[in-house]
């Protein structure tokens, strides 16, 4: 199975009507009484794509077999919270909440024949001297090799827990753990995380190939000092960052040496500069960014040269 982030279901707050567009067409939408928070998807054995998406009170999952006319197949009724994440390994999807529901794990093998089953994991750790049961989590990141690396936790001072989903999906062992410092959000690849650390206004590169040792490589502000998300180019050259605070830039950062970071290029949606947006989550399709903003809706900006961040399509969700 693979996972997948659409163009058309990247609306990670209230879908309302309709504003400035251009190089991008609304399929299909299916309305709900409460905020939605975050989204991803999952593709079944015959091609069917799914979204798993966030809502106030739970998860639903939605199917996209006709992308005009979304159905949900299922809703799991959760604690109530405006921030839930979620990703896929296998035939497996993982939420998480800050709602006390530990990692709500989504078992999505039967899912082409309507039946999905999940439980909540909560399980009692001790990590860096102190513990607990796993409780409310702000964000997740699972990575290629099949780790699962938790942010934002009520453990570890917020700092990054790993666990392993590859090794057992449904009861996933805890196999390391980074500094007891917040991380709002982390994306790995080749062994190398990189956290957002929101609260420090930074993030910061690890070493994690050695679960029990992870090293600190380095730390880079960004911008406005409040970093929200990152996400790494295809190539593994380049980051780049969100703050989430009114009128701050995208970022884009020249990571190929981390031990000698470079900004390399800013960039606000000209047509509302100035006017207070705030970009929320920024991910990586190809040679462009996919980028959700409070009030700007979606943005894609062509990072074909990371040194010169071109905007290339809109889509107005807010008006």
């Amino acid at each position: 199975m693979k996972t997948f982030f659409g163009f058309v279901f990247i609306l990670f707050f209230p879908l309302l009507l309709l504003g400035q567009n251009y190089n991008l067409n609304l399929l299909g939408t299916l309305d709900y009484p409460n905020d939605v928070s975050d989204i991803w998807g999952y593709t079944d054995e015959f091609g069917t794509e799914y979204a798993i998406m966030g809502e106030y009170s739970g998860t639903a999952v939605i199917s996209l077999a006709d992308p005009t006319n979304p159905v949900e197949l299922e809703f799991i009724n959760g604690g109530n919270t405006i921030w839930r994440d979620m990703k896929t390994w296998g035939d497996y999807a993982y939420v998480s909440a800050e709602a006390n529901d530990g990692i709500l794990i989504i078992n999505l093998t039967d899912v082409e024949n309507g039946n999905v089953t999940w439980n909540f994991y909560q399980p009692n750790l001790n990590v860096n001297g102190s513990g607990g049961s796993l409780g409310t989590i702000h964000n997740l990141y699972i990575d290629e090799f099949g780790y699962l690396y938790v942010a934002g936790s009520n453990l570890n001072a917020g700092g990054l827990l790993i666990f392993d989903v590859d090794a057992n999906p449904t009861n996933p062992p805890l196999v390391g753990a980074g500094e007891a410092r917040y991380s709002h959000d982390v994306y790995v690849r080749n062994n190398i995380a990189y956290s957002s650390n929101i609260n420090d206004g930074d993030f910061s590169i690890m070493d994690v190939s050695d679960k029990s040792d992870i090293q600190v490589i380095n730390y880079q502000n960004t911008t406005f000092n409040y970093t929200h998300n990152a996400w790494l180019s295809d190539d593994g050259n380049y980051l780049f960052t969100t703050d989430e605070l009114g009128n701050a830039n995208i970022d884009s950062y020249d990571v190929s040496d981390p031990n000698n970071i470079q900004l390399l290029d800013t960039w606000v949606p000209e047509d509302t500069e100035g006017t207070g947006v705030v970009p929320h989550n920024v991910h990586v399709k190809d040679d462009f960014l996919v980028i959700s903003y409070y009030t700007d809706g979606l943005k894609i900006v062509d990072v074909s040269r990371p040194d010169i961040m071109v905007e290339v399509g809109s889509y107005d969700t807010y008006q």
